[in-house]
């Protein structure tokens, strides 16, 4: 598969697919309509965090993807990575459906997840490529500050 074309299948898949289940969650409507929430982010903030992760989620696995794989080791972390990358998808696409559906504790619970899944692809991804660890670095901690701001919901 050509560059271009992973590149493309890859924004489509995580950033395309992603975005339109975070998107229908019920995100739209803002952080307003959450009961008891610590301090009221913007809504345009609320809105754009799912895109912007996946973006960086899409960037993080092409710039991986390109890198030539020969040993059995590298494989492993190849399949490693994408096994990390699967679930994080999943836990980043489905978490706004706790947070916009008032379940505080559950959303606590999947955040706490997807930063230690987040966690865990960063390190994969440092072995395969700088460039895509920084960019999963950047997601991990903006998944850890909204764990933090979650737990502070859940159990302030």
């Amino acid at each position: 598969m050509s560059n271009t074309a992973l590149f493309w299948s890859l924004v489509f898949a995580i950033v395309g697919i992603g975005t339109t289940i975070a998107y229908c969650s019920g995100i739209m409507n803002g952080i307003r309509g959450i009961q008891r929430a610590p301090f009221v982010a913007p809504d345009w903030l609320v809105i754009a965090l799912p895109p912007v992760l996946f973006v960086h989620q899409a960037l993080a696995l092409f710039l991986t993807l390109r890198q030539n794989v020969y040993t059995t080791n590298g494989r492993m972390v190849r399949m490693w990575t994408w096994a990390f990358q699967i679930v994080l998808f999943l836990l980043l696409s489905f978490l706004p459906y706790f947070v916009f559906h008032s379940m505080p504790v559950g959303a606590y619970i999947v955040s706490t997840f997807a930063a230690a899944v987040a966690l865990g692809a960063t390190i994969l991804t440092y072995r395969q490529t700088v460039g895509g660890g920084v960019l999963m670095t950047i997601l991990f901690a903006v998944t850890t500050v909204v764990m933090i701001y979650l737990g502070y919901w859940a159990f302030a």
